[in-house]
């Protein structure tokens, strides 16, 4: 009676599985969505099931239930290596880098993977192995390898190679993408006039890029036309408000030129509210707070702007003076050693735009 009982299960099943495809292929995703579903309360390891829901689940957006059905599926078979590459995309577009590095490593040979993983460490400011990886990919004529192959230089301070390998790009053909990869490039080696002209023929072609103008901002700043500059970033906080850097860069460029203190800490805290972990974006509203005589507040603020990013000079020299202020000498000491230590190290490192002088 137990065999019967379990083969009648697995009749029952087979047709849910079945209607459940015939969803799929038809692009009937909910009702695909609750065909598998439908077929795992029958029987929850059936591996076909998981997988496909997980493929049903990234079609809808549904990125972390996708990334459990597929998990589930890997746990039970472990030699289905596609969905390792399925895995790794649903972790890319719910923005999770780093596992989507592991998954897409697994695939060395695939192009698809090898460039994703490229993307994802960009994402994770890891420009060297980003480049590395761009590389691999060479030779090729698909300009959006090219482009983050060119990109991943310029955060890499290698802005004269990004120039000599966008240089027969632009030959064949200008786009907005192109143009604003060459300004960067330009922009890194200092020569703020091509800078400035590239990204304006960029925004000739397309004005709705994002981040062009905090980049065109940046040169402004830098040849000191700061009205310029201000009105650039504005223009850009206008027309991207959740963009997290256009908050930062307006906000921290505020209390550079003694703006309003309560715009500028607004300005600020919306950027750490899209991204809490933004290094500088804590610094400077740790400054800010610590300018209004709120040490006890800056200081979480610095904590996790060193913990985003180890080598934030100024970070621990506004944590060494709050120390000096309240008594702690000898963690203040401790704190200088390191800001001395880092101030020798700041010429080999990309700046932000807005990085301070090392202090004596």
């Amino acid at each position: 009676m137990k065999i019967l009982a379990l083969l009648s299960v697995s009749l029952l099943a087979q047709p849910l599985y079945e209607q459940a495809n015939a969803h799929l292929q038809a692009g009937r995703l909910a009702e695909a969505e609750a065909g598998y579903r439908a077929q795992l309360k029958v029987t929850p390891n059936h591996v076909e099931s998981l997988a496909n829901l997980g493929a049903v689940l990234s079609k809808r957006e549904k990125f972390s239930e996708a990334i459990q059905a597929y998990q589930r599926a890997l746990k039970l078979r472990p030699e289905l290596a596609p969905l390792h590459l399925n895995l790794g995309l649903a972790y890319f577009k719910s923005q999770r880098w780093a596992e989507a590095v592991g998954s897409f490593e697994k695939f060395p040979a695939n192009r698809q993977a090898a460039h994703l993983r490229a993307l994802s460490l960009m994402e994770l400011d890891r420009y060297e192995d980003a480049s590395r990886a761009f590389e691999s990919l060479l030779p090729s004529d698909d300009n959006t390898i090219l482009i983050g192959l060119a990109t991943a230089y310029v955060k890499s301070n290698r802005g004269a190679e990004a120039q000599q390998l966008l240089g027969p790009m632009i030959a064949r053909g200008t786009s907005s993408e192109l143009l604003f990869t060459l300004g960067q490039a330009y922009f890194i080696e200092g020569q703020d006039d091509d800078a400035l002209a590239a990204y304006r023929q960029a925004q000739a072609i397309n004005p709705n890029l994002p981040t062009l103008r905090l980049h065109t901002g940046a040169v402004l700043w830098r040849k000191k036309q700061i009205d310029a500059a201000m009105n650039e970033w504005r223009a850009e906080r206008k027309q991207f408000p959740d963009s997290a850097e256009a908050a930062y860069t307006l906000g921290t460029a505020l209390t550079l030129t003694r703006g309003d203190a309560k715009e500028s800490e607004s300005l600020l805290r919306a950027a750490l509210a899209k991204k809490p972990n933004h290094a500088r974006a804590n610094y400077q509203l740790a400054k800010l707070v610590w300018q209004q005589r709120k040490a006890p507040e800056a200081l979480p603020c610095l904590e996790k702007a060193i913990k985003s990013d180890p080598e934030l000079r100024e970070a621990y020299y506004l944590i060494g003076r709050i120390y000096q202020e309240t008594g702690r000498k000898a963690e203040a000491a401790k704190v200088f050693a390191r800001v001395k230590e880092l101030a020798e190290k700041q010429r080999a490192r990309q700046l932000d735009l807005f990085s301070e002088p090392a202090q004596p």
